[in-house]
């Protein structure tokens, strides 16, 4: 199969290339058959002045030169003539000695004889018969020409004008080859926007797209370095507790000490599976990351799931967990996403909720779907509520051990399905996390 033509500029210069070649075929065509057209009128006048002409006079029985008054003599040598009385008696006819078929018809025709085609006219007068006619090919020729002085100067600038079109659409085409050498010499790291100076107007939107591209990108990019560096730093501290905490195992004097070491331990090594488990749920779900694919979810089968997967820990504190609202609330969404969304929510209340606390969830529907997290912990104080939503960030009050990553990922889960997190003070005290979710697409 061969392979398409995809260059711009071959494009451009088939097509342009092309349609003047064939532009000055048509007009060559055209020409030829109108200037054939006029040239038949021509010489049928002269044709039928040439017989009035000679319909009256004194004309001998020989076949010297015939002179016509008012017709050139050349006009006259390609002509054939025969002249007859009207008893059929010649009186004369052409020096070429060409004859033509009878019988004559008056008026015009057209007669084949040999190989040639004659134009014919004849008339006929009191005193006589005139028959003139002209070889056909002789108004062909004189059509070629006329065609050819008047198409020629066409034809000879032709190939100028095909030069013309290759230097504009080279010309033109300049910014777009300059754009495409910016990028070809860049390094992987350089995210710059590429110019869109003298760019035409239906390429520069394509630029600019790629330029929004490219910022995009690079705030990926720096997203990502920040999230490495951040995610660095924190764990060095858990992983510093852990190999202290080793040290404490091996030197420890008798089975007390060892156990004691074994549970810090132990615990040392949960909060560590837990910062990596949300560090890795973070940068799957963070900028750069795969656009999710939204389907109708059930919101309270997501928050069923979380309660069973958070509900050891909250046994473990004795704490109670309620769920209030309709058995199902519809949402554009993906299932792992709000499980994920629903978990880190309450983890968050489990872990700030004291011994034999109470964590009240509800899912309510009207315009819009709200999940809400109460629980009874110490609550975040008012300036604080929107910096906790930052990685690694936790509050100066906060008593138990975390990453201060839970908050964060929620935001990120909750903007990737249009929904917006608000932090208040619950109503028995504590803290209130609600999500607020876009109604179904119809």
């Amino acid at each position: 199969m061969r392979r398409a033509v995809t260059s711009l500029r071959t494009r451009l210069l088939l097509f342009l290339l092309g349609s003047i070649f064939a532009a000055a075929l048509i007009q060559a065509g055209v020409a030829y058959r109108g200037t054939l057209a006029q040239t038949d009128e021509l010489y049928d006048a002269q044709l039928r002045s040439t017989a009035l002409s000679l319909s009256d006079g004194d004309l001998q029985l020989n076949n010297t030169p015939l002179a016509v008054p008012g017709v050139p003599a050349n006009s006259v040598d390609s002509l054939i003539i025969q002249i007859w009385t009207v008893d059929g008696v010649q009186l004369y006819r052409s020096a070429s000695g060409r004859l033509l078929p009878d019988p004559v018809k008056l008026g015009f025709s057209t007669v084949q004889t040999g190989d040639a085609t004659y134009r014919v006219y004849a008339m006929s007068t009191p005193l006589q018969v005139t028959q003139v006619a002209q070889d056909m090919r002789v108004r062909r020729l004189t059509a070629r020409d006329l065609v050819l002085r008047s198409v020629g100067p066409t034809l000879v600038m032709a190939p100028i004008l095909m030069l013309v079109v290759w230097w504009v659409v080279s010309l033109s085409l300049r910014p777009v080859e300059r754009a495409r050498t910016q990028l070809a010499a860049r390094q992987p790291d350089d995210l710059s926007p590429v110019s869109d100076d003298g760019l035409p107007d239906e390429i520069r939107p394509l630029v600019q797209e790629l330029n929004l591209l490219l910022e995009r990108v690079r705030q990926a990019f720096a997203s990502q370095q920040q999230f490495v560096g951040d995610a660095a730093h924190e764990l060095r501290t858990p992983l510093a507790a852990l190999q202290l905490q080793l040290q404490s195992l091996r030197r420890a004097a008798d089975d007390a000490a060892r156990e004691q070491a074994i549970g810090r331990l132990s615990e040392g090594v949960g909060r560590a599976t837990r910062l990596i488990e949300q560090l890795l749920s973070m940068a799957r779900h963070e900028g750069g990351a795969p656009h999710l694919h939204l389907a109708p979810t059930d919101l309270v089968q997501a928050v069923r799931d979380a309660v069973s997967q958070t509900l050891p820990q909250a046994n473990a504190k004795r704490i109670d967990i309620a769920l209030d609202g309709p058995d199902t609330a519809m949402i554009d969404g993906q299932a792992d996403a709000l499980v994920l969304l629903a978990r880190n929510l309450l983890d968050n209340a489990i872990k700030y909720t004291p011994e034999a606390g109470a964590v009240r969830i509800d899912v309510s529907v009207g315009s819009s779907v709200t999940l809400t997290v109460d629980d009874t912990g110490p609550g975040i104080r008012p300036g604080e509520r929107e910096r906790v939503f930052d990685r690694f960030y936790r509050g100066a009050d906060a008593g138990a051990a975390g990453s201060g990553l839970g908050l964060a990922l929620v935001r990120t889960l909750a903007g990737r399905h249009g929904a917006t997190v608000t932090l208040d003070e619950a109503p028995g005290g504590g803290l209130r996390a609600q999500v607020v979710f876009p109604s179904i697409s119809s």
